[in-house]
């Protein structure tokens, strides 16, 4: 009787112990549910042109999904209410048969039309192209100083790369920094198309002195990465410099660098299996010096950022070694750092894993430049995660990161 007593019992507590660690399995599951919702809106207070991923239901989640689809479908419908009014001035624009090219002061183009694209070429003039792919620079320049020392539009032929001419009305955009070119469409078809990132003109602040306690929505960043011929920082060579400047949170993508390196070594077929980047792609570029020359003046100043920062940092430090130029050791931060310690459960902090968790859509992956915007919009919303965990200035986003002391020993054994 005893014993049948005991089996009962230790029956009962076995499946009572099995029912408690189910119930802790779930109250963790929700727990992370409740953290992945709270970075939902977190995301969206730092950028509230963010456009959710729909949610992936578990038998938990249920009331948590319906809270987060909530959320998702309110910010997209603020975005569509936002995105009207260009949609309009999108609808009148493409409304003109002439060529229509927009630029900024320095060439990139920030709005284009079907018949420019017909009579430039569509890959020479899509927008945040430098024009002077298509059109000769000394002629452009010449026409648009001329416009803006006039006052009034300008009527000139302008210069091709290929050597022709082409006649054109150029008007200064009058404070705005940059100029309109127009081209008679006589010929080819007119269909309503533009295209067109007209945040293209602004331009990032002068960089002010940084001290410890410079807020992080003050910060001057600069989002590096570098693709190069292998992993190991004593042997390989940079073949590809890629950096985007931000104030704060916000993006400036007329203020980018974007440069292949011509390595002197031979790209190994693994690494371009990567990023893409040939022995052919190199063999007329510049060589380190020259691209860190044009790096410096966007970098001082600024605090380095970048997804395992520490990498790119010794590559770019060993090259100035080699070509005999001072590596001005800048502050930084790493995103792989301070991910690793905004969300300590989570179980992948490459970047493609950030960018499903922040919602950053991957574009242009493994190239220096579309790894370094992919990483600037993960950086600028990670920022209202930061400072609702308290942390709201440089020092504290570096003692922060600094907890991540497991990748900063797993990055020094490597090297970096």
């Amino acid at each position: 009787m005893e014993r049948g007593v005991l089996l009962s019992f230790l029956v009962l507590a076995v499946f009572a112990g099995l029912a408690v660690l189910h119930g802790v399995a779930l109250l963790r599951r929700h727990r992370r549910e409740l953290q992945r919702l709270r970075g939902a809106i977190l995301t969206l207070a730092g950028d509230s042109r963010a456009v959710l991923p729909r949610w992936q239901e578990s038998e938990v989640g249920a009331e948590v999904g319906h809270l987060y689809a909530a959320i998702a479908d309110l910010a997209a419908a603020r975005a569509a209410e936002r995105a009207a009014p260009d949609g309009r001035l999108g609808a009148v624009l493409a409304s003109i048969s002439d060529g229509m090219v927009v630029i900024t002061d320095a060439g990139q183009v920030s709005l284009v039309n079907h018949a420019a694209k017909v009579l430039l070429g569509a890959e020479r003039v899509r927008v945040g192209t430098s024009v002077f792919a298509a059109l000769e620079r000394a002629s452009v320049t010449a026409a648009v100083e001329q416009a803006r020392r006039l006052g009034q539009p300008v009527t000139v032929d302008l210069r091709t790369v290929g050597g022709g001419a082409v006649p054109a009305r150029v008007a200064d955009l009058d404070g705005h920094a940059g100029a309109i070119l127009l081209f008679s469409n006589e010929s080819a078809e007119h269909r309503a198309e533009i295209e067109h990132d007209l945040e293209l003109h602004d331009r990032p602040p002068p960089v002010q002195s940084l001290s410890a306690s410079t807020p992080l929505l003050d910060l001057p960043v600069v989002v590096l990465d570098t693709e190069t011929t292998g992993l190991d920082v004593t042997q390989d060579r940079i073949v590809s410099v890629g950096a985007v400047r931000l104030h704060g949170a916000r993006i400036y993508r007329s203020a980018v660098l974007d440069r292949l390196v011509r390595p002197g070594m031979t790209i190994p077929a693994r690494s371009t299996a990567v990023h893409g980047i040939t022995d052919a792609m190199v063999v007329d570029a510049e060589g380190f010096s020259a691209v860190f020359a044009r790096l410096l003046p966007l970098i001082e100043g600024a605090v380095l950022v970048g997804h395992n920062l520490p990498y790119d940092v010794a590559m770019l430090r060993r090259e100035c070694r080699m070509a005999g130029v001072a590596w001005p050791d800048p502050l930084g931060l790493d995103t792989l750092s301070l991910a690793a310690v905004l969300d300590p459960d989570a179980q992948d902090n490459s970047l493609e894993g950030l960018a499903e968790r922040y919602a950053v859509d991957v574009h242009g992956r493994h190239t220096a430049l579309g790894d370094s915007l992919v990483t600037a919009e993960i950086y600028a919303r990670m920022l209202p995660r930061l400072a609702a965990a308290g942390v709201t200035t440089l020092e504290a986003a570096q003692d922060f990161a600094a907890r991540a002391k497991h990748i900063t020993a797993r990055q020094r054994a490597a090297g970096w």
